[in-house]
């Protein structure tokens, strides 16, 4: 569990999400054979790692190293190499995963001014729930880059089994595009997650058996039953991503000239001028060309392996308390349409777009 400084309203979450995944383990009787590691941060400048291990029919925590912020950076790709370096060297296993808790913005750039405005911890007062999403207006001093993440993972020469964001907005083709070599799975959600983040209380002993569908159902189940019905899910198997990309620069070349109604597409967001767009969806609308689109619809199937969301989709961004309908779903999302012009130049600069049109 990587838990890297974001503000201290989320890390009480934090707090929770590691008993939760505690009181998986103590209602398992034990991890398994696996090993859990936390690495959280306390503060902007100091963090620790921890064992979490399992004795005598419960669980306790051991602290393995602190460190200061000066000397881990956890924004650069040394920073995050040293922190996966100490995990291994505690911990030394066939394979690994990495469950990151944090805020998120997709595939969007550190420092980028979205234009969003977001209601953290005044939500409850103002009407609204909290979420996970902070926008980009919180220090970008503490924002990682996706491609810095990649290179962090790529640096310690481990392929992770999975990737899971519990994190907002994160299920997203750049993304995937981006950590194609350093993951097998992405485990996102394609909208906002609420403050309270992933039930690890109960898919912590699946996401220690690598059970991504009990992941998906279990996460569905969670959020159906929640106060409002909230919860978007997908499994993307990244080792099928270049194979979209393939297929995606064909449709590109052959309909970038066709007219898209992208109004008529299913958003993901909260923004006014929507960033996240559903990828299926989208492809629907532009291509015409039906080999194209129905060789598209097939490795979208391999792509996205499991994914569930319930009838509505949850947003607290401008200060309002929203309830979306979700008319079509297919786990991942994609930026290629928007007219948001804070991202309008940026989106042509990911890898995804670059190798795809």
């Amino acid at each position: 569990m990587y838990m890297p400084w974001a503000d201290s309203y989320i890390y009480t979450y934090f707090l929770k999400n590691i008993s939760a995944f505690e009181n998986a383990i103590e209602q398992n009787h034990g991890l398994g054979g696996n090993q859990l590691i936390v690495f959280i941060s306390d503060n902007e400048q100091k963090s620790h790692m921890e064992r979490i291990y399992y004795k005598d029919g419960e669980c306790h925590r051991e602290t393995l190293k602190t460190y200061d912020f000066a000397s881990c950076d956890y924004t650069t790709p040394e920073g995050i190499s040293q922190i996966i370096n100490d995990a291994v060297a505690v911990a030394p296993a066939s394979t690994y995963a990495m469950a990151i808790g944090c805020h998120g913005m997709g595939w969007i750039p550190a420092g980028t001014n979205i234009g969003t405005r977001t209601v953290t911890k005044n939500a409850p007062i103002m009407g609204a729930y909290p979420t996970r999403f902070f926008g980009s207006g919180n220090d970008p001093q503490y924002q990682t880059d996706i491609t810095t993440l990649a290179k962090g993972v790529a640096d310690t020469g481990i392929k992770m089994k999975y990737i899971l964001f519990d994190d907002c907005y994160m299920s997203n083709i750049e993304t995937a595009y981006d950590l194609r070599n350093v993951t097998d799975y992405l485990i996102a959600s394609t909208c906002e997650i609420m403050i309270d983040g992933m039930p690890y209380d109960e898919i912590g002993i699946d996401l220690l058996n690598n059970n991504f569908k009990n992941v998906v159902d279990k996460f569905y189940n969670h959020y159906s039953d929640f106060r409002i019905p909230c919860g978007t899910i997908g499994v993307t198997d990244c080792r099928e991503i270049t194979g979209m990309a393939s297929i995606m620069k064909q449709i590109n070349t052959a309909c970038s000239d066709l007219p898209c109604d992208i109004t008529a597409i299913q958003g993901l967001d909260g923004c006014e001028n929507t960033i996240f767009f559903d990828f299926g969806d989208y492809v629907a609308h532009l291509c015409t060309n039906p080999t194209l689109l129905a060789a598209f619809e097939e490795q979208l199937d391999r792509l996205v392996i499991y994914k569930a969301n319930t009838e509505t989709y949850y947003t607290s961004l401008f200060y309002q308390d929203k309830e979306i309908p979700i008319h079509t779903f297919s786990g991942i999302t994609i930026s290629d349409p928007s007219v948001n012009r804070s991202i309008a130049n940026v989106k042509k600069q990911t890898n995804w777009y670059r190798d795809t049109h």
